[in-house]
């Protein structure tokens, strides 16, 4: 698992090089798997955006990018999928079970750690279930 998620973060980050080097390294008929949980679906506030991106550099997209970039890249759409409602779901989650064992999870993060995850996991609740981020797992093929 580390793999993906590591992959779904440097999607995050780098699109159309990254895309065109998978291109080039990808054996015809091979596919490419990737997640996006950055595409705007409605308005998000300064301070959200800031939130949502606290732990690294990132490129929010408007619905339809990463299409054209997989065209430009010269790979073949051969799925995209909402899987917004999931993420809303797994950020509340996640969020819930780390706040029942709070303490646990202090002793080794530390409180402001601990917080900032708390809220992190909180805001990508509201922007998913508020649908105003979006996230969209895509595969593509050569």
């Amino acid at each position: 698992m580390p793999c993906f998620r590591t992959m779904c973060c440097v999607m995050c980050r780098v699109r159309l090089g990254l895309l065109r080097e998978v291109f080039r390294v990808l054996k015809a008929g091979g596919r490419l798997l990737f997640s996006d949980a950055l595409i705007v679906g409605g308005m998000v506030s300064h301070e959200e955006i800031a939130m949502r991106s606290a732990i690294g550099h990132y490129f929010f997209s408007p619905p339809g990018e990463n299409e054209k970039l997989l065209e430009r890249a010269g790979l073949k759409l051969i799925c995209a999928r909402d899987t917004t409602d999931s993420a809303a779901g797994i950020s509340r989650l996640w969020r819930d079970a780390r706040e029942k064992r709070k303490a646990e999870f202090m002793a080794v993060e530390g409180e402001t750690n601990f917080s900032s995850l708390q809220r992190f996991l909180d805001c990508v609740h509201k922007l998913s279930s508020e649908r105003r981020l979006l996230r969209f797992l895509y595969v593509a093929g050569k």
